[in-house]
Parts: C-alpha cells; sequence; structure tokens
C-alpha cells in the first residue's frame, strides 16, 4: 500500500519541461479535468437543444 502511495506522489508531483516553462502534473491534470467537464457540458447542452428540435409540443401553438 505504502509502494502505490509512493508512486502516486512521485507521479502527482513530477514536472514536464515544455519549452522554457516548467509544468507539473498536477497542473496537466487540474486542466484535463476542467477540459472533461466543459466537453460534457457542451455535449449535454447541445443534445438537449436537438432534442428540443425533434419533439415539438402541441400546445405551444
Amino acid at each position: 500500500m505504502l509502494v502505490f502511495l509512493n508512486i502516486v506522489l512521485r507521479m502527482i508531483f513530477l514536472s514536464y519541461q515544455l519549452g522554457e516553462v516548467e509544468v507539473s502534473n498536477l497542473t496537466i491534470i487540474i486542466c484535463a479535468i476542467f477540459s472533461s467537464f466543459t466537453f460534457i457540458a457542451v455535449g449535454v447542452s447541445s443534445y438537449k437543444l436537438y432534442k428540443s428540435l425533434i419533439n415539438k409540443d402541441d400546445s405551444a401553438s
């Protein structure tokens, strides 16, 4: 268990060199989470819009 925790902590605090900027692995994980959340939110919103265009309600007319 401690070995696994040690590996996870090392993965979180590793950093990547992007040109002159050093970016930590934790920053990349946070950006991926926010990007995934935004992608899912846009997908759900688009689905609801598409569904509302398909389902025409007769009570509105």
